[in-house]
C-alpha cells in the first residue's frame, strides 16, 4: 500500500517539474507536503504550490480540481478569505505525465488567534457570500452524499465492511437524503472545512482545498465548526447542524475506508467516524 502512495507522489513530481520547465519557474528542491485524494507538492524557491490529479478511485479528480481553480479566482476577485491561484496563465490548468496540475500561492502556517473560533464563522459567512451567485453551476451536496453510498456498498472499494456494516450504510443514506434535501441547496458550500483545510495567520483563517465545493445546506458546512463560530450564523438551524454531525462522519468514513493506501492516521479517522455512524440517529 504504501508502494501505491509512493508511485502516485512520484508521478505528481514528474508532472510538477514538467510544467515549471515549461512556465519557466524554480521546481528545485520539490517536496511532497500532502498526499491524500490528490498531491500537493511545495516549490520553495517560488512560494507557490502545485495539486496534481491523481485522485484516488470513486473521488472527483481533474473536473474537480479545474472548477477548484474557477472557483479559486472569483474568490479572489471578491476578497474572500481564501489561498489564491497563482496569477494569470501560471494557475492552469496544465497537463503533464498524464495528469491535470493546478498551482497557487503558497500561505504559511502560523498561530491561531485567540479569537480565532469567531474569525473562522466570519471567514466562512464570506466564503459563502462570495459564491452566491454561482450556486446553481456547484454540483449538489445529495450527489455528494450518494458518491460516498456507492463507495460504502461496493465490495471492492470498501472490503472490511460487514453485510451488517452496508446495512447500516443504506439505512443511513437514506436518511440522510431524507433531511439534506428537506433543507434544499440554498448556499454555495466549502463542504469539508475541517481543520486540515484551514491555514491560520495571525489575522485570521484561510480557507484552502475547496474541490468538493458543492450546494445544499448552510448548516452542514457549519456541523464543522466549533461553537463560537456558529455567532455568524444567526439564522442557523441548531438542531439540523447536531444531525448532519453524524452525516459528516458518514461521508469522512466513506473516504477513508476506501483509500487503497491509507496513512495510520486516515485508518484512525475512518475507525473514529464509522463509529460515530454507528452510534448516530442514521444508523
Amino acid at each position: 500500500m504504501a508502494n501505491d502512495r509512493r508511485q502516485r507522489s512520484q508521478l505528481a513530481l514528474v508532472a510538477v517539474d514538467e510544467v515549471a520547465r515549461r512556465l519557466g519557474l524554480d521546481a528545485a528542491g520539490a517536496v511532497v507536503i500532502a498526499a491524500s485524494n490528490n498531491i500537493v507538492v511545495r516549490l520553495p524557491g517560488e512560494s507557490l504550490i502545485a495539486k496534481v490529479s491523481t485522485s484516488l478511485p470513486g473521488r472527483p479528480g481533474q473536473a474537480a480540481l479545474e472548477r477548484e481553480l474557477r472557483l479559486g479566482r472569483r474568490l479572489t476577485d471578491r476578497g474572500a478569505p481564501t489561498a489564491p491561484p497563482a496569477p494569470g496563465p501560471v494557475a492552469g490548468p496544465h497537463q503533464a505525465a498524464g495528469v491535470a496540475v493546478t498551482i497557487w500561492r503558497y500561505v504559511a502556517h502560523g498561530p491561531k488567534p485567540q479569537d480565532g473560533d469567531r474569525m473562522l464563522g466570519e471567514a466562512l459567512y464570506r466564503f459563502h457570500a462570495a459564491l452566491a451567485d454561482f450556486v446553481s453551476e456547484l454540483p449538489t451536496l445529495a450527489e455528494r452524499i450518494d458518491r460516498a453510498g456507492r463507495v460504502l456498498q461496493d465490495p471492492t472499494a470498501t472490503p472490511s465492511l460487514s453485510a451488517a456494516d452496508r446495512m447500516i450504510s443504506r439505512r443511513a443514506q437514506e436518511r440522510l437524503m431524507s433531511l439534506v434535501t428537506s433543507h434544499g441547496n440554498r448556499t454555495a458550500l466549502h463542504a469539508e472545512p475541517h481543520d486540515g483545510n484551514i491555514v491560520w495567520r495571525t489575522d485570521g483563517p484561510v480557507l484552502i482545498d475547496f474541490e468538493a465545493a458543492c450546494r445544499g445546506p448552510v448548516e452542514w458546512d457549519l456541523a464543522y465548526l466549533p461553537p463560537a463560530a456558529l455567532a455568524a450564523f444567526p439564522a442557523r438551524d441548531d438542531a439540523a447542524i447536531a444531525r448532519l454531525r453524524a452525516g459528516v462522519s458518514y461521508c469522512v468514513a466513506a473516504w477513508c475506508l476506501q483509500n487503497p493506501d491509507p496513512t495510520p492516521a486516515v485508518s484512525e479517522a475512518a475507525r473514529i467516524h464509522w463509529d460515530v455512524l454507528r452510534g448516530s440517529w442514521l444508523a
